[in-house]
């Protein structure tokens, strides 16, 4: 256990107007220090070549208050009840998933690392009646990862390591799971086979959702996460494809980008601006 998590434990406790007065000094902080300013304007700059510098600014700010806010809701997660969970992360049309059980379909569920993420994925197995898993990369420090493996499974995900990803799905014996991928993370330098239009970028992009979709028969379904006020979340499913095997080559690939790049330009500040999307063209 890190030394830090009964602090974390702790803090969770506390009731949210006080954590999200926390989130403020940690966005100002964040702002004065100038967290990874560069790389986000950077890619503001990329993506929206158009952006004024005033824009620019606001978008800054929203931003480093969203994370500020991701922060401090994801300590939350470590004494949240299930209850509490649902009432802050609603699912709109949850027939679909219903739907795709009824008849024993698997899905693939992709998002991107938009709104609170980590609130979407950790309330996922509350909101779908399919058995849930996701893929994530393993943690150095062996337990600051055992800590968050525990932090994200505690109503129900089942992570898998991404080195076991392949392994895992083709061997799967659960009836109609659900694999929650976050597709939006650029591959490594040696490993791009393709690149997808995103923001009218040759941005490299993982093909591994749409290769195993179509191996494993998966549904594939897009959600476009909106955060409606501070702390409440909605998540609105897209089924992109029912029957990926009769796609054609990297069709799934362009569809789920186009998505996520839709919901990027309704509210900018809340996608992730701070990796290096595009640090591989």
């Amino acid at each position: 256990m890190p030394w830090w998590s009964p602090l974390a434990k702790g803090l969770s406790y506390f009731p949210f107007f006080f954590l999200y007065g926390l989130s403020n000094l940690i966005a100002f902080a964040l702002q004065t220090l100038g967290y990874r300013r560069k790389v986000i304007e950077n890619n503001l700059a990329l993506a929206f070549p158009n952006m004024g510098i005033e824009e620019m600014r606001k978008t800054t700010t929203t931003f480093y208050k969203h994370v500020a806010d991701i922060m401090v809701e994801s300590i939350k997660s470590l004494s949240i009840s299930p209850r509490a969970l649902r009432k802050r992360v609603r699912m709109k049309h949850p027939e679909l998933f219903e739907a795709l059980h009824k008849e024993k379909k698997g899905v693939m569920l992709i998002m991107g690392h938009y709104a609170n993420f980590e609130w979407v994925a950790l309330a996922m197995p509350l909101l779908v009646p399919h058995p849930t898993f996701a893929v994530y990369g393993r943690i150095k420090n062996p337990n600051v990862n055992h800590w968050v493996v525990r932090l994200r499974e505690r109503f129900g995900l089942k992570l898998f390591q991404m080195k076991d990803t392949y392994d895992f799905m083709l061997n799967q014996k659960t009836e109609a799971p659900l694999y929650v991928f976050m597709a939006d993370q650029a591959p490594h330098k040696g490993k791009i086979k393709y690149r997808a239009p995103f923001f009218n970028i040759p941005t490299p992009t993982h093909l591994g959702a749409e290769k195993l979709a179509k191996t494993c028969d998966l549904a594939v379904v897009f959600i476009h996460v909106e955060r409606v006020k501070r702390g409440n979340y909605e998540i609105t499913p897209k089924l992109l494809f029912d029957n990926p095997q009769n796609t054609e080559e990297y069709q799934i690939t362009n569809a789920h980008v186009a998505e996520l790049e839709q919901l990027i330009r309704q509210r900018p500040g809340h996608w992730l601006w701070s990796h290096k999307r595009w640090k591989n063209l």
